[in-house]
């Protein structure tokens, strides 16, 4: 269960995934000690996702090289669309 469910919503920007954090090479270990300190749970960033603006706004800069990496990538996708 989510400790802060205001923490990512309104859900504004992309919606980043376990599996693009995976992606990018951030590991479980890692994730499941960071979220908790953010008001999200583990397992709700891997059922729900987070926003690229939450991830910005919890000023640690891994998640935002994750936010940019993720917004890059799919501006690209959607270029090749």
């Amino acid at each position: 269960m989510t400790t802060n469910p205001q923490a990512p919503f309104p859900r504004k920007g992309e919606i980043v995934t376990h599996d693009d954090a995976k992606a990018f090479g951030y590991c479980n270990a890692g994730l499941r000690k960071w979220f908790p300190r953010e008001g999200v749970t583990f397992d709700d960033f891997r059922q729900q996702g987070v926003t690229t603006d939450w991830l910005r706004a919890t000023n640690d800069a891994m998640a935002s090289r994750l936010a940019d990496a993720i917004e890059h990538q799919r501006a690209q996708q959607q270029e090749i669309a």
